[in-house]
């Protein structure tokens, strides 16, 4: 559940905010040619402020019905579960789910790269047009670069974004159904799908990341693992594991959902196998989720936000789309030791309570799945009764 946090003016909180930010960076490897129909060209004039107020115009008529399209997507895959959602409900939580994107639209049209920065590129790229390529490792590149493509900060936003998800998570409070958190994860990838298809390759580069920041902020709780690192002080040894595995959340989850297929070549939740993409792109962020409750107990020296937290999700989610607890136990197991290995020898000690006791955890979570989906309920008014008196 999404949770407001301070951010502390600390170091140890700065150097995670940092490696927050680099997840939605995108791959510039793939702009140095025209490969895949690609340009510079294209590149250059799309990150334009024309081209950004051309984006966002396009991106505003497609919110609407896309978000509202994925609402009837998201409600037919969970159509079988008994009252999770209605189509009205469906409807009323795409509306809320658009005025995240638009929230999120703002923050991009103000991102456009200076008047400057674009006439050097241009100058950059006639100056190279027999090889249409732009060099990567130029200062030019990296001026334009870092206006174009990079976020703003990160905490700006954040704090753009924090009351529209804030607004949606309540609509999930109001529903009355813990598993409608599900719903509204699926619904945000769903929806980002089906805008991005509707794109040019070049505002998919640019667009991207500020969609993929909006589906993680709904699940993942990587702010509040900045925020924990303010326990610690900047020498922490914990600090400097949480530092060096962060970057490698991607890679990690990707060789586990690898190792996955293999065990599982034959599942099929409701979404389809594994090595179907949509199935692929909610596996890989699952796992980079699962990273981050580990990463957040450890510097919170506390198991409680996957108890209380994580588990509770699962829960909720996992048999309402069909998922086979063997493979979330073993897809755990997996992940837990992919970590571990990539721990100096020296240094797991701090990491292999939690690691541990998380894999416990879901080893015998199908046992308590009953249990714990009857408390939800109770979770879920008693959140209610709260904010209402808030």
């Amino acid at each position: 559940m999404l949770k407001t946090t301070q951010l502390v003016k600390k170091s140890s909180v700065e150097r995670l905010v940092k490696l927050w930010a680099q997840r939605y960076m995108p791959d510039l490897s793939t702009l140095s040619s025209i490969e895949g129909g690609l340009t510079p060209t294209d590149l250059i004039a799309a990150s334009s402020r024309e081209g950004r107020i051309q984006t966002v115009a396009e991106i505003r008529r497609l919110v609407q019905i896309h978000c509202e399209r994925a609402g009837m997507k998201t409600n037919a895959l969970f159509s079988y579960v008994p009252n999770v959602v209605n189509l009205a409900e469906a409807r009323r939580l795409a509306q809320f789910g658009a005025k995240a994107y638009s929230k999120a639209m703002d923050v991009y049209l103000q991102q456009s790269p200076s008047t400057s920065s674009l006439a050097a590129m241009r100058l950059t790229l006639t100056q190279n047009n027999s090889k249409k390529v732009i060099d990567l490792s130029s200062k030019v590149f990296a001026n334009w670069a870092k206006q174009a493509l990079e976020l703003p900060a990160i905490e700006q936003l954040y704090t753009e974004l924090e009351p529209s998800l804030l607004e949606l998570q309540q609509q999930h409070l109001v529903s009355k159904d813990p598993r409608t958190i599900g719903f509204i994860n699926t619904q945000f990838h769903f929806s980002a799908a089906l805008i991005l298809n509707k794109l040019t390759l070049a505002e998919q580069v640019l667009v991207s990341p500020y969609l993929k920041f909006i589906e993680e902020q709904a699940c993942i709780p990587w702010r509040r693992v900045c925020s924990a690192a303010a326990q610690h002080e900047p020498s922490s040894p914990i600090l400097a594991i949480v530092e060096q595995m962060l970057p490698l959340s991607h890679e990690i989850a990707n060789k586990v959902y690898n190792q996955c297929i293999e065990l599982f070549p034959h599942h099929q939740s409701r979404r389809g196998g594994l090595i179907d993409s949509g199935v692929t792109a909610s596996t890989t962020r699952d796992l980079n989720m699962f990273q981050s409750y580990l990463w957040l107990c450890v510097l919170e020296e506390s198991m409680a936000a996957v108890e209380q937290e994580l588990v509770p999700l699962c829960v909720m989610v996992f048999p309402s789309v069909d998922v086979d607890w063997d493979l979330v136990a073993d897809m755990t197991k997996l992940l837990i030791d992919e970590v571990l290995d990539r721990i100096p020898a020296n240094s797991k000690y701090l990491v292999q309570p939690y690691a541990y006791t998380m894999n416990e955890i879901f080893s015998n979570l199908e046992q308590k799945a009953d249990e714990l989906s009857q408390g939800l309920y109770k979770f879920v008014d008693d959140s209610m009764r709260l904010t209402m008196r808030q």
